[in-house]
């Protein structure tokens, strides 16, 4: 039997989804951009304390030029630049500290192909005969194009 006086309410639909809490799919974005942020600061600092560090080196070749500039000291500024060109090489190559006469060069002419590297191999010659002249400017030029190369470390590094 059915009663006439019952009457059916219409479908009750559940309230819309709201914005919070998140789906999951939301969070893994949200923790993906995050990554990406974070490796995009790190590579960053990490170029822009090479970019100084260059920058230290080269600016550390015109000061030696300054110095024997103000005392005309050639041996001190032989010195100078052949050392800063074998700290920047023993960063390629720990052996290249004891080498000496067609081995360095050989080993200044690997790192740096496209470079003259002859005024640079004259530094020697300076370091011990004080007598000895040299061409500064060459060397400078030499020496600073050569920086520009071999400062960039490649990934091979030799024992």
């Amino acid at each position: 039997m059915t009663q006439p006086n019952l009457q059916l309410r219409d479908i009750h639909l559940p309230p819309p989804p709201g914005w919070w809490p998140l789906a999951p799919g939301w969070w893994i974005l949200i923790a993906a951009c995050l990554l990406l942020m974070g490796a995009a600061a790190w590579w960053w600092r990490r170029r822009m304390l090479e970019r100084r560090r260059h920058a230290a080196v080269l600016a550390e070749l015109d000061r030696a030029r300054d110095r024997y500039g103000n005392d005309g000291d050639l041996p001190a500024y032989a010195r100078e630049v052949s050392q800063l060109l074998r700290r920047v090489a023993r960063r390629h190559d720990a052996s290249v500290v004891v080498q000496q006469g067609n081995a360095w060069s050989a080993s200044l002419q690997a790192l740096a192909p496209k470079v003259d590297v002859m005024p640079l191999a004259s530094l020697e010659t300076v370091l011990y005969r004080p007598s000895a002249t040299l061409d500064v400017d060459a060397v400078h030029r030499s020496a600073d194009a050569w920086l520009r190369v071999a400062l960039p470390v490649r990934r091979r590094h030799r024992a």
